[in-house]
């Protein structure tokens, strides 16, 4: 059982992160163009 909530965690940290990086990107370049 801990394996399958290990995969499980992985699976939604991954998922999360391509979000996150993924709305960041267009936010760096408005940030450095008001800089």
């Amino acid at each position: 059982m801990a394996g399958r909530g290990n995969a499980q965690m992985a699976e939604a940290l991954a998922t999360l992160v391509g979000i996150v990086a993924r709305d960041h990107l267009p936010g760096r370049e408005d940030e450095m163009r008001l800089e």
